[in-house]
């Protein structure tokens, strides 16, 4: 039944808060009131393409229209767990891409990596980074197009209508099958027989400069043509100059109704990220305890002692290649070369990417079809250093081929949706990882296709109760077809109570492919005939079989290690593997409406991530993860319109969890792949509220407790101690629990089991908060708006490996802005500030080689000014 908001009776209040109380259910953040203006910028047309954004209200507070179950309905009555925003509220909030919607999903935590990698965690779901062969937890749809490249997400926001964020697994209506939820990004919608439009730029601290525009154009009275571009600059937020952006963007769109019942958009979008990119701190780095000493298993990383980085380094906000930054990296040297770690190289993007989709909306007699069509491609050339990599460097080039029908309609008492879904992707990439004495350089030609037979019936039992099934069988079929190198430099001195130095031999150039690297060293650093591995290494030698070259300048004086001061080992691996996966997955639900204001629901919903492979020796592949999702909920509004109270009770149960970060393969060598960790439990409650106290008088807030564990959470690590070290000589760095294992008999080598049952999920806070405030004056023909807002964020681990360096202590930070704008909104001047308190606020920390910590910022203070005209 469609709730209608505009005349609440409060004597029903009673038995709806009585009600409320019983079930506590889960918040739809609904953001900020946009005006009649943005309303009319927001509307969309025709079938599928329903409204997204703000619709009309007599009084009260408004209503958020989303699209999120595949048909038009009001944000309180989606019966889901959901946030959504409209164009007005993320621009309020400072959200120009996806890495700050942190800002207006509480539940949902972005990380930006290295070049354009970006993970996405929702409740303690998610992973921190993905490659061209892995899939997030977290699925990304733009425009109603699943984008299978998490980096294609990170372009500018632009003339965006809603963003919806749905949390908990999506394994029925949409494309992909995801564990953690969906983010829907929906752009507005060309509006048919109008010529409007809007300009707005921006300038801020930083030299921040935005320009961003829109131009609605008739075409008759049934057809329109909408354009929108845009430009964002930054200075880097870090003193080296890193954490910049050059973003630029443009979409393109064409709606028409050729023929009653059938209408049809086509879409084209295309932009580009350039500049230097995310960067990286430097805290410090792990240094190795020798055995015996007293007190070594005392420390929080057993066996380890934590150096801090000087304070001009490890202060927030300045980046690896500081002088201060680069000297200190300097004095660091690691296995198994042990040199200096130098030259650097400075990051750089050069990413772009293009879309092109169709929508067509057909009317069938009582049934109507909708059809989307689509092509993506991203082309990704990025150098970058997190954590501590010498250089890591990535050129990909991905293009996805996808295509949904879904038929809708309703048979008696039954409104049914039912579909298919087909996705083709191939990733063809070259990467390199260089951490100074190790380089991997990768080729690899990956391809994945899905497709999927979905449906889903809501039983109207009466006007008031539903009962909700859905069901969907998915069949994902992946291959790889890939090359890789493994080249380590190996010191060669055998000095007495201290670790080897072999600073007379040069780290690893840095080099695209290995022909690359080997090209970069002064052929006098082979100096036996024969051996020189520029022309003698065979890259089509046996896998996983080390090819020795002696490397760098004879040691003459020291009898007893006369030879080559190190050896330049180098393994060469192929991996071609394919494998197939299939799953049903289900929804649940029910559904009732206790007042026209007052719904209550609950639901159950499981899903499934795919399996994939990785680029590392014995690390080859990993399996599905799944999720089961148990919701109980509640959507309130009470006083005539005027508080909004929504709720929402979860649990989850996660097992298989995928989890990619730094590692090394069965071999010992340095890799970043993809394991499967263990199981856990998501438990806890979200709270969300609006209050328009007065008519110009605003309060909204929210408050997430979240207790999420791992159950189950290990895997192993090879062992690169040498035969006859002491025990647990080279453990893990990690809090977490070691345990040495015997050494193999046939690969000769020994392992570590790392458990870390019982901790705290990853960005999974216990408490979470946001509160804010809008107030308005209206005085001679315009209006003056103030915003306050503020989200709290409890302690939460930010890291793979568990150190407390990635335990990050709770923060708070505040945004403010003061709008004076004509009554009708036909221009605003706008001054805003965002962290206002210069908060620095972890998102990621990692270990890298060296056992250097490094680690990622949300963005410092940030303040300007924004003017924008409707037309």
């Amino acid at each position: 039944m469609r709730r209608n908001f505009n005349g609440s009776t409060i004597s029903r209040t009673a038995l709806s808060v009585a009600c409320f109380a019983a079930f506590a259910a889960t918040p739809s953040y609904a953001g900020e009131v946009a005006d009649a203006a943005t309303a009319a910028e927001s509307e969309q047309t025709g079938g599928d393409s329903q409204s997204a954004g703000e619709a009309e209200q007599s009084g009260g507070l408004g209503v958020i229209v989303v699209t999120a179950q595949r048909r038009e309905e009001s944000l309180q009555d989606a019966a889901i767990p959901i946030n959504a925003a409209t164009g007005a509220d993320l621009t309020r909030a400072g959200v120009a891409d996806a890495t700050t919607l942190n800002a207006v999903a509480p539940a949902l935590y972005v990380t930006a990596g290295g070049g354009a990698n970006a993970g996405y965690f929702v409740r303690g779901v998610g992973n921190f980074t993905n490659n061209g062969y892995t899939s997030p937890a977290v699925a990304f749809n733009v425009d109603g197009v699943y984008i299978g490249r998490p980096s294609s997400t990170i372009a500018s926001f632009l003339d965006v209508a809603v963003v919806e964020v749905l949390k908990g697994p999506q394994g029925t209506l949409y494309g992909r099958n995801a564990t953690g939820g969906a983010i829907n990004v929906i752009p507005t919608k060309p509006i048919p027989g109008e010529t409007s439009g809007y300009v707005s730029g921006s300038y801020g601290n930083y030299n921040a400069f935005g320009i961003e525009g829109a131009l609605n154009l008739a075409v008759g009275d049934d057809g329109a043509i909408r354009i929108a571009a845009a430009v964002n600059e930054h200075d880097g937020y870090n003193t080296d100059g890193t954490f910049d952006a050059k973003d630029v963007a443009f979409r393109g769109q064409f709606y028409a109704e050729p023929a009653p019942g059938f209408d049809i958009r086509f879409t084209v979008d295309y932009s580009t990220q350039k500049g230097a990119g995310p960067g990286t701190d430097v805290f410090g780095a792990y240094g190795l305890i020798p055995p015996g000493t007293p007190g070594r298993e005392d420390p929080p990383v057993p066996g380890w002692n934590f150096i801090s980085a000087p304070a001009a380094v490890a202060e927030p906000f300045t980046g690896l290649h500081t002088p201060e930054a680069l000297a200190f990296l300097a004095t660091v040297a690691t296995a198994p070369l042990f040199s200096p770690f130098q030259d650097f190289a400075y990051p750089s993007r050069d990413d772009e990417y293009l879309g092109v989709s169709a929508e067509m909306n057909f009317e069938l007699g009582d049934v109507d079809l909708v059809v989307i069509p689509a092509y993506r491609q991203s082309k990704l050339d990025n150098i970058f250093n997190g954590p501590p990599f010498k250089a890591a460097i990535n050129k990909d080039t991905a293009e996805q081929w996808s295509i949904e029908a879904r038929f809708s309609g309703s048979t008696g008492p039954v409104d049914w949706i039912a579909g298919a879904y087909y996705f083709d992707e191939r990733v063809e990439g070259v990467n390199a990882f260089n951490q100074f004495g190790t380089v991997s350089n990768n080729a690899f030609d990956s391809q994945s296709d899905s497709l999927a037979f979905f449906g889903r019936a809501t039983f109207n039992l009466s006007d008031d109760l539903r009962l909700v099934g859905g069901i969907r069988h998915t069949t994902e079929n992946r291959s790889i077809d890939a090359s890789a190198t493994a080249a380590a430099g190996v010191c060669l001195e055998d000095p007495v109570g201290r670790a080897p130095f072999c600073g007379h031999v040069p780290t690893l150039p840095v080099g695209l492919t290995l022909q690359d690297v080997l090209g970069g060293l002064d052929p006098a650093l082979f100096p036996v005939p024969g051996r020189n591995p520029q022309t003698a290494f065979n890259p089509n030698g046996a896998d996983g079989v080390g090819q020795v070259f002696p490397y760098g300048p004879f040691n003459i004086f020291a009898p007893a290690q006369f030879g080559p001061g190190a050896l330049l080992i180098i393994t060469p691996n192929t991996i071609q593997r394919s494998a197939s996966d299939k799953e049903f997955t289900y929804r649940a639900a029910v559904e009732y409406d206790i007042t026209p204001e007052n719904l209550v629901y609950a639901s159950f919903e499981n899903g499934f991530r795919a399996g994939g492979f990785n680029l590392a020796r014995g690390r080859e592949t990993y399996d599905p993860e799944f999720i089961d999702a148990f919701t109980i909920g509640s959507k309130n509004r009470f006083f005539d319109n005027r508080f909004e109270l929504n709720a929402e009770l979860f649990y989850w149960k996660y097992k298989g969890q995928q989890l990619a970060a730094l590692g090394v393969d069965v071999d010992g060598n340095n890799a970043f792949y993809t394991r499967n960790v263990g199981k856990s439990s998501i438990k806890g409650v979200d709270i969300d509220f609006q209050f328009l106290v007065t008519e110009t008088t605003k309060l909204r807030g929210g408050m997430q407790y979240l207790d999420a564990k791992y159950d189950e959470y290990s895997f192993d690590q090879v062992d690169l101690a040498d035969p006859g070290d002491p025990p647990n000589f080279l453990r893990p760095v990690t809090s977490c629990d070691t345990t040495q294992q015997p050494i193999d008999p046939v690969s000769g080598k020994g392992s570590y089991i790392v458990d870390c049952s019982g901790k705290q999920a990853l960005n999974s806070p216990k408490w979470s908060a946001n509160l804010g405030i809008e107030q308005t004056i209206e005085f001679g023909g315009v209006k003056l708006v103030g915003t306050f807002d503020g989200r709290y964020r409890g302690s939460r681990e930010v890291g793979f490996n568990y150190i407390p360096q990635s335990r990050v202590g709770s923060d708070v930070t505040l945004d403010a802005s003061l709008t004076l704008a004509e009554l009708d909104d036909q221009w605003a001047i706008t001054a805003f500030a965002r962290n206002i308190t210069d908060e620095a606020v972890s998102t990621t920390v990692q270990l890298g080689s060296g056992n250097v910590v490094g680690g990622t910022y949300q963005p410092p203070r940030t303040y300007g000014v924004r003017a924008k005209f409707n037309f």
